[in-house]
């Protein structure tokens, strides 16, 4: 039987501070207690090299939006891409870790994402404006930080553009196995935090056993 793999997608800066990164590694500590455990590639988006979308490049979106080649001068670029895309969908099963960025997602995941969500490669297009997601079959499994109490329902999930926004991602290209883990408030006084992670830590390590 082949194992399964899992792209960790790490989108903090901070390492060993990083809270999202501490609740992703009693997730993974205790998916590999599983006879079935997935083999874990890491991806760390503030140091992968990911195409720059500027100039040129977004015409060469356009052309694949219309079922085109891009231009010649294109090729090339568009062609290193299309890796990234491919190595993303190459895997079954994805764990992303983040923090909040000014209500958001930090600039580098944003970017991630940005590269490999491309017609005609992580979704399929047509005339009438119907998408088609290319990535159906797989699962993620996302874990949200933020300074802030957000609470489904609370008087702060307005503010919420991170967690809401990878789900709409995710449901977009075609992932609709989706699992989420708010670890919040990652500020505040030390009781506090160290209450959120706790609990954060261990809804992690229950959710493993069937992710």
């Amino acid at each position: 039987m082949t194992r399964a793999r899992l792209l960790h997608i790490d989108a903090s800066p901070r390492a060993e501070r990083s809270r999202s990164r501490a609740v992703a590694d009693t997730f993974l500590e205790a998916m590999a207690e599983r006879g079935d455990a997935p083999h874990v590639e890491r991806l760390d988006v503030w140091t992968a090299k990911l195409p720059n979308l500027g100039g040129g490049m977004i015409e060469g979106r356009y052309n694949l939006i219309a079922g085109e080649p891009v231009p010649p001068q294109l090729a090339a670029a568009w062609a290193d891409v299309r890796q990234h895309v491919d190595y993303f969908l190459s895997f079954d099963a994805f764990l992303i870790t983040t923090p909040m960025w000014n209500f958001g997602l930090p600039y580098s995941l944003k970017h991630f994402i940005d590269v490999v969500t491309q017609p005609g490669m992580a979704f399929s297009n047509d005339r009438e404006g119907n998408v088609t997601g290319r990535a159906a079959g797989k699962k993620a499994m996302v874990i949200a930080a933020s300074a802030m109490p957000i609470v489904p329902g609370g008087e702060l999930e307005h503010f919420d553009f991170q967690l809401r926004y990878l789900e709409s991602w995710l449901g977009f290209i075609g992932v609709t196995d989706i699992h989420t883990l708010r670890v919040a408030p990652t500020y505040g006084p030390d009781k506090t935090v160290s209450r959120a992670m706790d609990l954060a830590n261990k809804r992690a390590r229950a959710m493993a056993v069937n992710f």
